[in-house]
């Protein structure tokens, strides 16, 4: 009987162990929970700039993890009056040597790779010096992209989506 206890104790430890290590998070999972604000499915409307000079265009996006959650894709809708304003598919991930969030936004022209990092719980991608994206969640809920220039030293926004959850979309 006393062989039998520290044999139980030694596979109970065996267990545990690997128990421990198969829920553990990596370093991009655990960057990337940081992103489970955007998760879902999103419908809502947006607005080019300056606003007199556009009309507002239908948005749908679906936000998803992938890759045992090291990734992100967004696919992305405006349409116009029944006319394609933007198609995207979207590619966010962290990069653990770099400690850098990298945003890759696909559209028929090609792709735009931007870098991205958290401040204050919101997204923020970055292109050169003077253009970026920002995306957060208000305090109703909704889901908020907006996109600004660098104009004389002041960040000025060119557009913005306000995106409600809806139930799932097909593209």
């Amino acid at each position: 009987m006393n062989t039998l206890k520290p044999s139980f104790i030694f596979i109970f430890f065996c267990t545990f162990l690997v128990t421990q290590i198969s829920f553990a998070q990596t370093e991009e999972q655990t960057a990337m929970a940081k992103l489970s604000f955007m998760i879902g499915d999103w419908k809502g409307t947006g607005t080019s700039y300056p606003k007199d000079q556009n009309k507002p265009y239908d948005v749908l996006s679906k936000v998803r993890y992938d890759l045992d959650g090291e990734l992100l894709v967004l696919k992305h809708r405006s349409v116009r009056d029944g006319k394609p304003v933007l198609s995207l598919h979207t590619i966010i991930y962290y990069n653990v040597e770099e400690k850098q969030y990298y945003y890759y936004a696909f559209r028929q022209k090609g792709v735009r790779p931007f870098t991205a990092k958290i401040v204050d719980g919101k997204l923020i991608c970055t292109i050169g010096d003077d253009y970026r994206l920002t995306f957060q969640r208000t305090p109703e809920g909704l889901f908020n992209e907006y996109g600004e220039k660098l104009v004389n030293g002041v960040w000025t926004k060119n557009f913005e989506d306000l995106l409600s959850p809806t139930s799932e979309i097909t593209f």
